[in-house]
């Protein structure tokens, strides 16, 4: 009994010890990708910042792919964070307004974790080879289509489907925050683009539901 007791613990420890390796290994990656971008993080790179080979490093990532999807499900997390009125709001156009306005400030705030998560083919690679869902990606994406599907409901609008809606909608707010990230607005209207963002979305909200 003693012995297996003692296996026990010693597999826990273990398995504390490669969470603790692994977190630390993401933690320099996440310093690294906010300061630098993806361009400055390599597997050399974390292994000089923790201390650690490059060898032990791939024992937990396959390759710099890996560690920049984990990054990326570490970005939909601050995400989730603007996203907190949009979460609680109960009227559906009112949440669509919130989420599209919590999807902008998140990419503005954020140019390197949204460069990661939507921008970057990376992460995206990963997904491919090991077959892995976009998990907190879908989950935002299933939010605003359900989102939709009520507002759709609400506002007994004919012919129009939820999962086109919730495309149409990111697809717009994607775009001004990219035209807004590469200063494209500057082109439109210069020192100007805060308010030609909440103006567009407005336009945008109020086309489609005409309210």
């Amino acid at each position: 009994v003693n012995t297996n007791l003692k296996s026990m613990g010693l597999a826990e420890r273990k398995e504390r010890d490669k969470l603790k390796i692994k977190k630390t290994i993401l933690e320099a990656a996440r310093k690294m990708l906010l300061a630098h971008g993806q361009d400055g993080l390599s597997i050399r790179k974390i292994a000089d910042e923790i201390e650690y080979s490059p060898a032990t490093i791939y024992l937990y990532f396959a390759d710099k792919d890996a560690i920049l999807h984990e990054l990326m499900e570490m970005g939909f997390g601050v995400m989730n964070e603007y996203m907190k009125d949009a979460f609680a709001q109960k009227d559906p156009i009112k949440r669509i307004h919130s989420i599209g306005h919590a999807y902008i400030r998140f990419g503005l705030e954020n140019k390197d974790w949204y460069e990661l998560m939507f921008n970057s083919d990376k992460p995206m690679k990963h997904i491919e080879k090991c077959c892995e869902d976009w998990d907190q990606g879908m989950a935002m994406f299933a939010f605003l289509t359900e989102t939709c599907r009520q507002a759709i409901e609400l506002h007994k609008m004919e012919n129009v489907e939820e999962q086109i809606l919730a495309l149409q909608l990111w697809c717009s707010v994607h775009g001004l925050v990219n035209l807004a990230l590469t200063e494209r607005l500057e082109i439109v209207q210069q020192n100007n683009s805060q308010v030609l963002i909440e103006k567009t979305l407005d336009a945008i909200i109020h086309t489609i539901f005409k309210k």
